[in-house]
């Protein structure tokens, strides 16, 4: 089951390199995964010839689909003819991807954290070779015709993933998730093909969240250090130092790496007084503006929104995929104060109920890494994994007692 889940979650990226070799598929890839398991889901359920649900996860789900509902209302008045009904169709994903793990009890949250992580770096460590390519082939950018197009974006995607990945070894406690020394090689990696992929967003956000973590771990400021912790910090430094080196003698390795600290440069370039913004950081402010502009045009865009998809044909007259790459932004241009209003309750719900709930190997940590960059990337139906991570926060505790407690370690808790 953790596999077929993994590749759902996964299934947009293995879609981008089949339509790369020009592969097509007779029924999209994501949604024939998603009916897949929602069919596993039920035929389960029948078999068991019962239906037990936690009380968190009835109302989590029960209040997921009352935005949703609020979702469907909206076409009623949407100004898109077109694109509102697939993003509607699409969003019901996120809806499995959050439901489908309160229906597994025997859901073994370890060896899909592991499937998850591999899977990740799988993809991007072959990403790699076509991104150095296309550098060498298109020096001044993409061309309509380029095949290149069809897996661009995937280094933003894969980038927040093996961010996510790197949060949650880093900030998961004591226990290990492959074992201690392999738990610090796959940080290694991730940070290594995470350099090379050149994103910065998940780069900063995964340093600044681990930042806060550390700090929120510090109890008490000594200055004493032992000879063995300045034994590994010096051979750290200088494995970090002789890999860096080793890869810029190569040419491949080399060009990403310079893309990569060329496009941190343009960052910092642009937040400087005399600085100009480059094209990403730019698109980015021109989509805040055009959405507070549409928020408050008046009180019924401010309340209501413009109906769901509806950010393209408002900005820009196209009745097609676009969004402002910033989740409460989308809601509340499309759905209005009152979307906002739902998904903030959903939220505020599941964190309230699971305020004291211990022993996480997801922690608040990864949450906030994945809060910072639906506020700077993705549309509201690109966001399976999140929605995914979100419920196994949610039934984490469940599903790692029920383990133990399966090999004679611990009872069966009582979950809310």
């Amino acid at each position: 089951m953790e596999i077929f889940f993994v590749l759902f979650l996964l299934s947009g990226q293995f879609k981008a390199y089949l339509m790369f070799f020009g592969i097509e598929l007779p029924v999209d890839l994501t949604l024939l995964m998603g009916v897949l398991l929602v069919g596993i889901t039920f035929y389960k359920m029948v078999r068991q010839n019962t239906f037990n649900v936690l009380r968190v996860s009835f109302y989590g789900i029960g209040l997921l689909l009352l935005f949703y509902a609020w979702m469907v209302f909206s076409l009623f008045y949407t100004a898109s003819e077109e694109y509102s009904l697939e993003k509607t169709v699409f969003f019901l994903l996120n809806v499995a991807a959050f439901s489908i793990p309160f229906f597994f009890k025997e859901f073994n949250l370890r060896r899909f954290i592991k499937v998850f992580a591999l899977s990740t770096i799988f993809l991007a460590v072959c990403f790699l070779p076509f991104k150095y390519l296309n550098l060498m082939e298109s020096p001044g950018g993409l061309k309509a015709e380029d095949p290149f197009n069809a897996i661009a974006g995937l280094y933003l995607s894969l980038s927040q993933y093996l961010g996510l990945v790197a949060v949650l070894l880093l900030t998961k406690g004591k226990e290990a998730i492959f074992s201690k020394r392999m738990d610090i090689m796959v940080v290694v990696a991730v940070v290594v093909v995470l350099a090379l992929l050149g994103a910065r967003a998940p780069i900063l956000f995964a340093i600044i969240v681990y930042g806060l973590y550390y700090l929120n771990s510090v109890h008490v400021i000594t200055f004493t250090l032992k000879t063995r912790t300045v034994w590994w910090l010096g051979a750290g430094t200088v494995m970090a130092i002789l890999a860096f080196i080793l890869m810029l003698q190569f040419e491949s390795t080399a060009t990403l790496i310079s893309r990569s600290v060329g496009r941190f440069t343009s960052l910092f370039d642009g937040a400087s007084a005399e600085g100009s913004t480059d094209d990403s950081t730019g698109d980015r402010i021109l989509f805040i503006q055009q959405s507070f502009e549409g928020i408050f045009h008046n009180l019924r865009s401010f309340l209501f929104g413009y109906g769901i998809g509806s950010f393209g044909i408002i900005t820009q007259g196209l009745d097609t995929r676009y969004y402002p790459h910033n989740m409460i932004l989308e809601i509340w241009f499309e759905l209005g104060l009152v979307g906002v209003s739902l998904l903030v309750v959903w939220i505020a719900y599941l964190l309230l109920e699971l305020r004291n709930m211990p022993g996480r190997l997801i922690s608040y940590w990864l949450l906030l890494y994945i809060f910072l960059n639906l506020m700077k990337s993705s549309s509201l139906v690109d966001i399976r994994v999140e929605f995914a991570f979100l419920a196994l926060f949610t039934v984490q505790n469940y599903l790692v007692v029920k383990a133990r407690a399966a090999i004679g370690d611990v009872p069966t808790p009582t979950h809310p």
